[in-house]
């Protein structure tokens, strides 16, 4: 994969990657070292640090900085090597299937950098979100299945965050039926793909997971949080199917997304709902107490009266496509 110098420069500036004492730059760094018309990341190569705080007026530590990460070129293109034998490309905003509605609704609060695994074309598609709590109820469970069913139908990719719970019964449910699916994670992406059920995805390219963080970080609720605006802003419209009432990471994906009009939010509002599920839609989200309402809002066409879920069935059991251990709910 041959890779644009802004690309190259991109990632020297942002990896973590390396095993190195060095401080790649967060995104809001980034995308203000990129805030002048016309800047791009592969103007500074080259460049010494004496250069940078004559020319553009960069302070001392940060120019030395700056000319330190860039230097890392040789060490990563082997990092970056290993990576793609493995099936992981490194993905920046210079690169093809970069998502571009992660720059339009998140600004500087998009990650310069993404790794991904899979169909990555599908990163190109807004989707149908579905995001709640991982100690969802049966009745919770199944309109997690039946929004994805809505989204395989309607050829939109599933878009979640393949935690237990409902995101993984979405996810599951949309390959079942036909569908697409994007995982956007908060957990190692290398291990993810150990499983094989997930490599056969990938092989049928009907799957792709991907990350901000370091393909081998492990999960941390920080990641998660940070990961969650990535969901709302890939979604055309994202579904809340069950959150606590002021706490919990789904509850405060949800509330951020509400606040910083990350992404059209939905709540649902029927049997399953969460204890929180209520005071969402006082705040804003769009309530949707059928499947039908829910089809209606990815339409454009506002709630209807329509068909409530089908009823449960008895004990749903969770597939293992982004687990090692089934779960009986």
């Amino acid at each position: 994969m041959k890779r644009s110098d802004d690309a190259l420069a991109t990632i020297a500036l942002v990896s973590r990657l390396c095993a190195d004492e060095l401080r790649p730059l967060k995104a809001s760094e980034f995308w203000k070292l990129m805030a002048k018309p016309d800047s791009r990341p592969s103007d500074l190569l080259g460049m010494s640090a004496g250069d940078l705080t004559s020319d553009d007026g960069f302070s001392t530590v940060l120019a030395e900085r700056l000319v330190a990460l860039l230097g890392r070129a040789t060490s990563l293109a082997f990092e970056i090597e290993r990576l793609q034998h493995s099936g992981i490309k490194a993905i920046t905003p210079f690169d093809e299937h970069y998502p571009n509605c992660w720059s339009d609704r998140l600004g500087a609060k998009a990650p310069p950098l993404l790794y991904a695994a899979g169909a990555a074309e599908l990163l190109d598609c807004r989707g149908l979100g579905v995001v709640g709590s991982r100690d969802v109820s049966p009745d919770g469970a199944e309109v997690a299945v039946a929004a994805a069913q809505s989204a395989a139908s309607r050829g939109l990719p599933l878009v979640s965050g393949g935690a237990r719970g409902v995101d993984q019964l979405a996810m599951n449910s949309a390959l079942d039926s036909g569908g697409t699916v994007v995982g956007v994670l908060a957990d190692s992406l290398a291990r993810k793909l150990r499983n094989a059920d997930i490599r056969a995805a990938i092989h049928d390219e009907r799957i792709v997971m991907c990350t901000p963080y370091s393909p081998d970080a492990g999960f941390s609720a920080g990641n998660a949080m940070g990961r969650n605006k990535l969901i709302y802003a890939q979604a055309a419209l994202t579904l809340v199917v069950a959150s606590d009432n002021g706490k919990g990471g789904t509850w405060s994906g949800a509330t951020e997304a509400l606040d910083n009009k990350f992404g059209r939010v939905a709540v649902w509002r029927g049997p399953g709902e969460g204890s929180g599920n209520e005071i969402l839609d006082r705040r804003g989200a769009a309530p949707v107490a059928t499947i039908d309402e829910l089809k209606s809002l990815l339409d454009g066409d506002g709630p209807l009266t329509g068909a409530d879920v089908p009823p449960s069935n008895g004990h749903l059991e969770q597939r293992t496509l982004f687990d090692d251990q089934p779960a009986v709910l």
